[in-house]
């Protein structure tokens, strides 16, 4: 008989037991299930308040809205880093196949052209290349309905086999169109123009000498 009441015991404390582990299981799914719909909500009332670039022939499925202009100055930063700095001809080569893929299709042949120049000093010489841009000189614009210019102050250094040739202020200066997204430019931002040159200051030092 004692047994039997230990048995009982055991099986009612086992009950109890799974009860409560279900009972904080239940919890813990409730809880989950209220934070993933707050986050949902919260995702949503973000995307309504943000404003948006409609981009003209924008691809189902690649492109989504709330482009911002803040995505549209993210893009130029990472353009400018692009044809700006590097490392020997691979890492140029590797640099400008990514630069060709956003350039428009007006512009995609003079990049080409200016690439080919470009490659003969990298190579003849072992160059890298790098361009220090200063943030607080920024300056960006919408010229026109999907027509931006972009462009930042900073310093531009030229390493010749690791030894530094020429280091100088420099200017680089961006035109974006918004047009369709591809697969490899999802973000839809169309390089339409891309010069590096020298700095104002630069220039009057080099005419008083």
């Amino acid at each position: 008989m004692t047994d039997f009441i230990r048995l009982e015991q055991a099986i009612q404390r086992s009950t109890v037991l799974a009860a409560a582990v279900c009972a904080v299981l239940l919890l813990i799914t409730i809880g989950s299930l209220t934070l993933a719909a707050c986050t949902v909500w919260g995702e949503r009332q973000s995307s309504a308040r943000m404003p948006v670039l409609v981009v003209p022939g924008a691809i189902a499925g690649v492109y989504s809205p709330g482009l911002t202009e803040d995505n549209v100055r993210a893009a130029a930063r990472y353009l400018t880093g692009l044809g700006t700095t590097f490392s020997g001809v691979r890492g140029m080569d590797q640099r400008f196949d990514e630069l060709e893929s956003f350039a428009s299709p007006e512009f995609l042949a003079r990049l080409q052209a200016a690439r080919l120049a470009l490659r003969r000093d990298v190579e003849t010489q072992n160059q890298a290349r790098v361009f220090y841009g200063v943030p607080s000189s920024e300056r960006f614009a919408q010229r026109s309905p999907g027509r931006f210019e972009y462009a930042i102050d900073g310093q531009r250094v030229v390493y010749a086999s690791g030894l530094t040739m020429d280091s100088r202020g420099a200017v680089v200066s961006l035109k974006l169109t918004l047009g369709a997204p591809t697969e490899r430019n999802r973000v839809g931002v169309l390089l339409n123009g891309f010069e590096v040159s020298d700095s104002p200051a630069t220039t009057r030092a080099a005419i008083r000498q």
